[in-house]
This record gives structure tokens, C-alpha cells and sequence, in this order.
């Protein structure tokens, strides 16, 4: 994605910065907790799809083994929940680095993903846009999108985009500042 930034831009806009969240895995307190939540799905989903095994092909009557069927397929969901939760994140968080790209151009924010599918988000720096430099010990995250959403019951939930673990998160904060302010 990084050598095709300019096909997305709008006339006069021009490429300031590219980047991409620095490799290894970061966020380890967030992911040893989903993965400890996830433990019991695998643990007992794993335990009832090798109990619907053994009697699918351990038992003569047809009774035991369409048990034994339903308690396999049954199981096959939380052993799927389970297996994302405890190894699956892992892997996604190694290879973010790999799979996502962020620019700064003279006027937005991009964002690019390539997971399932390939998608590209842009953020305008207006004067009201709301940029927050987090520095941590090994790498840095820039914030300067917030999206609100409400539910049916009224609460809200907010979900903050930005460049996540970055390596040169001052650059890029003054970078956005001075979009921001005109400066640029």
C-alpha cells in the first residue's frame, strides 16, 4: 500500500509521512486477559468435542453415536472461540506490523488494513480534530479520530482510531498539529 498513497488523494494533496506499527506485540495486559477469558471455552469445549469422539466411535448403537455427533458439533464453536481467544490473538497482535500501514498528506489521516480484506480509512485534520500523543516504553500512539455510538438502551461506547505503536509518534503528533493549525 505505501508506494500506491497517491492514487487516493485529492488534487494538491501531497504525502508527508508513512508508517507502520512497530513489530512484536503490544498490548500484552489486554491480550493476557481476552486469552484468560477464552481458557474455559477451550478447555471445556475441548473436553466435550473429545467426549462426543470417543462416543461417536466408541459406541455400537446408533443412538450413541448421533450423541456423540451432536456433542462434537456442539463443541466445535467454543473450541473455535476458545483456540481465537488464547492462541488467535497472539498472532493477529505479531502481525499487525505486517497488515496495517498508516500516512499523514498535506489534508488527512489514512489508515490501510489488509486482513480479510483490504480497506482504507481517511480522517480529516480540521481545526476542531481532536489529536492526543500517548507515549509508552517501546513505541507510541497517536489518536486523532473518536467514533460515539449509541445503543438501544442509550449508552454510549467510543472507539478511538489512530496510529497505534508507532516508533515515531512525535513526528507524527507535530506533523498533525500543524495540519491542524495551518502551519503545514
Amino acid at each position: 500500500m505505501a508506494d500506491t498513497w497517491e492514487q487516493y488523494f485529492q488534487p494538491g494533496e501531497t504525502l508527508l509521512w508513512e508508517g507502520a506499527p512497530k513489530p512484536g506485540v503490544h498490548g500484552r495486559a489486554k491480550i493476557i486477559g481476552m486469552a484468560l477469558f477464552g481458557l474455559p471455552f477451550l478447555v471445556i469445549g475441548g473436553g466435550l468435542c473429545l467426549f462426543g469422539l470417543v462416543m461417536l466411535f466408541g459406541d455400537d448403537a446408533w443412538e450413541g453415536m448421533g450423541l456423540g455427533l451432536f456433542i462434537t458439533l456442539f463443541s466445535l464453536p467454543f473450541v473455535g472461540v476458545g483456540v481465537f481467544l488464547v492462541f488467535g490473538q497472539w498472532i493477529a497482535a505479531h502481525q499487525a506490523h505486517r497488515r496495517v500501514r498508516y500516512a499523514v498528506s498535506s489534508k488527512c489521516a489514512y489508515v490501510a488494513q489488509s486482513w480479510w480484506k483490504h480497506t482504507l480509512d481517511s480522517y480529516p485534520i480540521l481545526p476542531g480534530t481532536s489529536i492526543t500523543l500517548e507515549k509508552g516504553r517501546h513505541a507510541d500512539t497517536v489518536w486523532f479520530h473518536a467514533h460515539v455510538e449509541k445503543d438501544s438502551d442509550g449508552d454510549r461506547s467510543t472507539t478511538r482510531i489512530g496510529f497505534e505503536n508507532i516508533a515515531d509518534g512525535d513526528l507524527a503528533y507535530r506533523l498533525l498539529r500543524s495540519i491542524q493549525t495551518g502551519i503545514g
